[in-house]
């Protein structure tokens, strides 16, 4: 995939921005993204580029001492498209693997201070077993709700977690795995929440809140935090839930976020990479495009009236 930048195509469309200084220093979009290439059959592994790009916005948003933040990005990126099956289980297993696998270098410069925070017991012995070795059992890795017992002295448990641990506690079995010993773990610097919530009970989200380091980043990964910000839980069925979005989430600042913006056969990619500007990017068979870029998050229907107004900009 090119990113044209050329001012012979950037005058198809009075929507597209010119090049300045300061936008040719924006990260680009990572390769191998391109719907149309995925859809005739290339699978590449886009999210890997994204690695790195999250490691600089880590350390940015530590520099300029951010509370929390999110990386936000389709699961599968570029090795499945929208129309092909996927299931809660595969989203999970490819966010752990991306966590464990991107966030080693900051484990080995953080050893115990960065803890990883998975959804449950179970996939934090998934966990252990995929990524074996020294360079990742440096991290301090746990779970949502037994960190939030470590940093706040209490948890809220889903109900049926809790039924399922009573029922292995009476039958002397082990299936949801074992609990992990984080009370003896250094402080965290940095927190990493994988998929919280999203496809899980929605009292991870809750411990999110429980979990923040007193003098550290917290970092959602794939959260689903838009879902949350836009109500997509009604206030009067889920009051608790509500008041901490108003409380906590609503402040978490964009460390790596990638949507699709699509509507009548456009296609294109709101991108922004902390501390950066927001991106609006054309997306063509062949090409991307940058149109717009904005110092705020922009509105997805303000995303994709400027995709529209820009026309076929890109082949």
């Amino acid at each position: 995939m090119v990113t044209l930048h050329c001012t012979a195509v950037l005058l198809l469309s009075t929507a597209a921005k010119a090049l300045t200084p300061a936008a040719q220093a924006l990260t680009q979009l990572p390769p191998g993204i391109n719907a149309y290439e995925v859809a005739a059959g290339a699978r590449n592994r886009p999210a890997e580029a994204l690695a790195p790009v999250a490691l600089r916005a880590i350390a940015a948003a530590r520099e300029a001492k951010v509370k929390l933040g999110e990386i936000e990005f389709p699961a599968l990126l570029g090795e499945k498209t929208a129309f092909e099956d996927v299931d809660n289980v595969q989203i999970l297993n490819w966010n752990r693997d991306w966590c464990m696998s991107s966030m080693r270098p900051l484990a080995e410069e953080l050893d115990g201070e960065l803890w990883l925070a998975f959804p449950d017991r179970k996939e934090l012995e998934l966990a252990r077993e995929e990524w074996p070795g020294q360079a990742y059992a440096k991290a301090t890795i746990t779970t949502l709700e037994d960190a939030a017992e470590v940093m706040s002295g209490s948890s809220d448990q889903a109900w049926g977690a809790a039924f399922a641990r009573a029922a292995e506690g009476l039958l002397g079995t082990k299936n949801l795995g074992a609990a992990p010993e984080t009370a003896g773990a250094p402080k965290p610097r940095v927190l990493i929440a994988v998929q919280p919530g999203d496809g899980g009970p929605l009292e991870d989200w809750l411990n999110l809140e429980r979990c923040q380091p007193s003098d550290g980043l917290m970092v959602s990964m794939n959260g689903a935090f838009d879902k949350l910000r836009g109500g997509y839980y009604p206030r009067p069925l889920f009051p608790k839930l509500a008041e901490s979005v108003d409380r906590f989430v609503v402040d978490a600042e964009p460390l790596v976020y990638l949507k699709s913006v699509k509507d009548k056969g456009r296609d294109g990619w709101l991108f922004r990479v902390y501390p950066e500007p927001w991106q609006l990017i054309a997306q063509g068979r062949e090409a991307s495009l940058l149109l717009e870029t904005y110092d705020e998050r922009p509105a997805y229907n303000d995303c994709v009236a400027t995709l529209l107004a820009a026309g076929s900009v890109v082949a």
